[in-house]
């Protein structure tokens, strides 16, 4: 018999949340363990027993200690070379450790800035364990007004087209938004020198929290600085919210030029637009030109769910702030009993915004049962991004309680 390894809780986890974050399940009972076996075997070649992640994930009682081949396969299924690499690896990430090179950082900032920038830049930032610990890394960087620091980070090359990586940035950037928010002008000033360039800024903060509310602020004065385009739709966005802006200035003739040229920009597009460019695209269309076609036809363009729910979340919600005698019947067309499981926070956050638009449509057309309906369905603690239109959802919130 292959000898046992003794191994900590804290390497259990860490492994737990490789294979959770590898191959982008949630491990909740038995059916996702032989989800889980059928994936490492398709995606690895590596055989690995539905019993051996049952117990791994502490789904049945578990009396025996891995063997230290189950252990090295583990490893390999989540891409490191055996399990020794991968517990030096876990090690070097340790919590306390972690957590003692902030004390150093936060008693000598100037000693000790160069291991809290190389604990940040080396994090394990594609699983959620190491994208809370950058959260925390970045906000006492913040706090410590540390722009040598942040400089540095948001040079740094992260592959943002994994969206692990992409969720986790985002997530640790909030910091730099909620700054923003409350007039942080080290903030503001520091985000508009780097925004123009720094794609990790671009994609990460700029279009993750987009609240309209302060176009006229911090939101505004980022966008003016931007001239390339750097990310594929960025221009096109950039138009459409100075569009939104002038219209909240009572300026059409403003508004009606950046619509125009977010149309053209859109029409002349080598690369996919998002399903909130489209809902945006497809409203200002409606509100400047009375005419409903293209946000119909851009809705009806829509295969995947959460696309869709992308989309009638972010064009319902500016169709009753701009245009209520705009109908959003649109909503009808969506079958909520075919949406796929929801997996995750960010898609939880957005399948309940879908919810809730669902319930204020049929609110605004008096189906009392239908609201209820859908109501009932939310969970109102997760709102994923749109945290930043808080205000918006929580108003109608405590409309649809009642």
């Amino acid at each position: 018999m292959p000898a046992a390894i003794i191994i900590s809780s804290n390497e259990q986890n860490w492994i737990k949340e490789y294979l959770q974050e590898t191959y982008d399940v949630v491990i909740k009972d038995a059916f996702d363990c032989q989800n889980l076996c059928a994936l490492i075997d398709k995606q690895k070649g590596i055989k690995i027993s539905y019993s051996t992640l049952r117990r791994l994930f502490d789904l049945v009682t578990n009396t025996n200690a891995p063997s230290r081949f189950i252990l090295n396969q583990l490893s390999v299924a989540v891409g490191f070379k055996n399990w020794e690499v991968f517990k030096t690896h876990v090690h070097s990430f340790d919590v306390n450790v972690i957590n003692q090179n902030l004390q150093l950082y936060c008693n000598n900032t100037e000693k000790y800035r160069i291991v809290l920038l190389e604990t940040i830049l080396n994090l394990p930032i594609h699983t959620w364990i190491g994208g809370y610990q950058f959260q925390n890394c970045i906000n006492v960087a913040i706090e410590k007004n540390d722009f040598e620091v942040l400089d540095k980070v948001i040079i740094h090359h992260y592959d943002l087209d994994n969206k692990h990586i992409y969720e986790h940035i985002t997530i640790g950037f909030q910091s730099l938004y909620f700054q923003s928010v409350s007039g942080n002008k080290q903030i503001i000033d520091f985000v508009k020198r780097h925004i123009a360039t720094s794609l990790v800024l671009q994609k990460c903060l700029l279009q993750a929290y987009v609240n309209e509310t302060y176009l006229d602020s911090f939101l505004g004065e980022w966008f003016s600085v931007i001239e390339d385009n750097t990310l594929p739709n960025l221009l096109l966005f950039k138009n459409l919210l100075l569009c939104q802006k002038a219209y909240n200035e009572k300026n059409i003739s403003n508004a009606k030029t950046y619509y125009s040229n977010a149309l053209k920009q859109a029409e002349t597009a080598d690369f996919e637009i998002h399903p909130i460019l489209k809902a945006r695209l497809g409203v200002w269309e409606l509100i400047l030109n009375k005419n409903p076609k293209k946000l119909t036809a851009y809705f009806n363009s829509l295969e995947n769910p959460f696309d869709i729910a992308d989309f009638a979340v972010i064009a319902s919600r500016l169709l009753w702030i701009y245009d209520k005698e705009a109908t959003t019947d649109f909503l009808e067309h969506i079958a909520i009993e075919k949406f796929p499981t929801v997996k995750n926070y960010f898609q939880k956050g957005r399948f309940n915004l879908l919810l809730l638009s669902l319930a204020i449509h049929y609110h605004l057309k008096k189906d009392v049962l239908k609201t209820k309906a859908y109501f009932k369905q939310i969970d109102i603690t997760t709102f994923g991004y749109d945290i930043v239109n808080i205000e918006f959802y929580e108003s109608w919130i405590e409309i649809l309680k009642l």
